[in-house]
């Protein structure tokens, strides 16, 4: 396990990483779930240029992960509702995201509240999966 965090590190420190994501998935409703399931996926749709950043640590303002994230080419940002708290939080830390994505505001997604975490369909991932793979196309663009 220390290995594999240590590539990881490498592969990061490296420049390896184009596209950083950053999701609120605190997982306490059904919206906060879907935004960490789709960072998950996204993670493994691009392979090694792309990562998820720590949202805790860019709260904390631990230095080492915060300049980290500020040295990525592309963060994209995906929040679960109208709370916006990971695009808050970027904003505090003077984070400036290339793509923001509400699954709430920009998809339609409902919210239904504390404790619905795995009140979602398992087709929603995959379509917001494709929702921010064109988006990033666009970007490209």
């Amino acid at each position: 396990m220390e290995e594999l965090g240590k590539e990881m590190n490498e592969s990061m420190e490296s420049g390896k990483v184009e596209i950083g994501l950053i999701a609120c998935a605190s997982n306490a409703s059904n919206t906060g779930s879907l935004a960490g399931r789709v960072a998950l996926e996204l993670t493994k749709t691009l392979g090694e240029k792309a990562g998820i950043c720590s949202l805790p640590a860019i709260v904390t303002n631990v230095p080492r992960q915060t300049n980290l994230v500020r040295s990525i080419p592309q963060l994209i940002v995906i929040d679960g509702c109208h709370n916006e708290c990971a695009r808050k939080i970027v904003a505090n830390a003077k984070i400036d995201p290339s793509i923001y994505i509400n699954l709430e505001y920009d998809l339609g997604f409902q919210k239904e509240g504390p404790f619905s975490t795995f009140n979602y369909e398992e087709d929603s991932v995959k379509s917001i999966v494709d929702h921010v793979l064109s988006e990033i196309d666009k970007k490209r663009k």
